[in-house]
């Protein structure tokens, strides 16, 4: 329901594939956390604060130095050879659509660290005791959401184990949040606007690349902490 009235409103054809179809996807996930939290917390009882910062509250200074080291990686990794190496050839489309690219995977970033990071992370913890075993499962899950071929797969299930352990390490969503935000928001923009190199990576190339842009930010992350205590609240 809220996603069709954003969509009518947005001028967005739900039936077509490409951008639209994934904006519609971020939507709907988006839409189906508020029925999850209210399902958990009716039958568990379980605090919203504890699900994304178990022994803290919330802090917005680790969730934007998260974003903005993820999205100097990003753009240096990314954006930096797109101008250089090649002429990227972009599409046109409507203002809405940008937007919706800029500003759904924040939320969406932050819906999907809720589900997996969150709630199924704390619920196989409480149930094994061991934090290795529940990044470990959430990570599964978490690349079951996501049917992709085996590389693409095996890719994202990375990306749910590293987040998981960065959530595990920093006691709470926000530098996964703001990781996943980032990640997110650069494929939404690539694919709306049609964003091309001149030659075509393959897939062991993209995959890799995924890994780089995976690993980087969370060695500086770590890095920080041990000398600035990055996690400090």
């Amino acid at each position: 329901m809220i996603s069709s009235v954003i969509f009518k409103i947005a001028g967005v054809n739900v039936k077509a594939g490409g951008i639209e179809r994934i904006i519609y996807s971020s939507i709907t996930m988006i839409a189906l956390i508020p029925g999850i939290y209210i399902g958990f917390k009716l039958l568990y009882k379980i605090p919203f604060s504890t699900q994304i910062a178990p022994i803290r509250k919330w802090n917005w200074g680790i969730y934007i130095k998260s974003f903005i080291i993820t999205l100097i990686v990003y753009g240096v990794f990314q954006v930096v050879p797109l101008l250089v190496s090649g002429k990227p050839n972009i599409t046109n489309t409507s203002i809405a659509v940008l937007i919706l690219c800029l500003i759904l995977p924040l939320v969406q970033g932050f819906a999907e660290e809720y589900l997996c990071r969150g709630l199924l992370m704390q619920t196989f913890g409480s149930w094994f005791k061991i934090p290795i075993v529940a990044i470990f499962l959430q990570a599964i899950i978490f690349s079951l959401l996501h049917p992709y071929e085996i590389l693409a797969a095996i890719g994202v299930f990375c990306v749910g184990f590293v987040y998981g352990f960065i959530t595990w390490y920093g006691q709470g969503l926000e530098s996964a949040s703001a990781m996943h935000a980032v990640n997110n928001m650069f494929a939404f923009l690539a694919l709306g606007l049609g964003l091309q190199q001149t030659e075509s990576p393959n897939e062991v190339f993209s995959f890799v690349m995924n890994l780089v842009l995976l690993v980087i930010p969370i060695i500086i992350i770590f890095v920080l902490d041990k000398k600035f205590n990055f996690f400090d609240s």
